[in-house]
């Protein structure tokens, strides 16, 4: 079977096309819940070390890590079992500097945060941090998310062109 140079091109095209269309329809790059979860543990283990008695630490500190060692079983197994996934090829590195840069960002902001509320009075300083800093990643991560698959999927329509 013959196939002439226009039939390629088309047929190329349309596999372009259809991977253009995949990628754009693709899940976020990761699921927004496992940092709201991994700040949920740091919420949690300020909360413990801050407010109630010492004793809970020796039930609380145990109790939230196996709730972590859950959470990042979870992550890795929702990752592993993706239904789509992009190649690492056709991944935007500017996407997973993003990501990096916004961990560093809640990390490095958590901190002079806790020590504002301490240089305000606030009753429990590290544990709203831990609260305020948890709403945050709740609410970025999913936009996070969705912007690293655009720019995943805006890489890989700028290269077939």
């Amino acid at each position: 079977m013959d196939i002439t140079p226009e039939e390629a091109a088309r047929t190329l095209a349309q596999v372009h096309e259809t991977q253009r269309k995949v990628l754009r329809a693709a899940p976020p790059m990761f699921p927004a819940w496992y940092p709201v979860a991994v700040w949920a543990f740091v919420t949690g283990i300020q909360f413990v070390t801050e407010i109630p008695p010492a004793w809970w630490i020796g039930i609380a500190v145990p109790a939230l890590s196996a709730a972590l060692v859950l959470a990042v079983l979870k992550f890795a197994r929702d990752v592993r079992d993706a239904k789509l996934r992009p190649h690492s090829s056709v991944v935007d590195p500017w996407a997973w500097a993003g990501f990096t840069g916004w961990v560093l960002v809640t990390v490095a902001a958590s901190a002079p945060l806790a020590l504002w509320f301490t240089d305000l009075g606030l009753a429990y300083p590290r544990t709203l941090m831990g609260v305020i800093m948890t709403a945050i990643v709740a609410i970025t991560s999913p936009l996070l998310a969705r912007w690293m698959s655009g720019r995943t999927a805006r890489r890989a329509e700028m290269a077939k062109r």
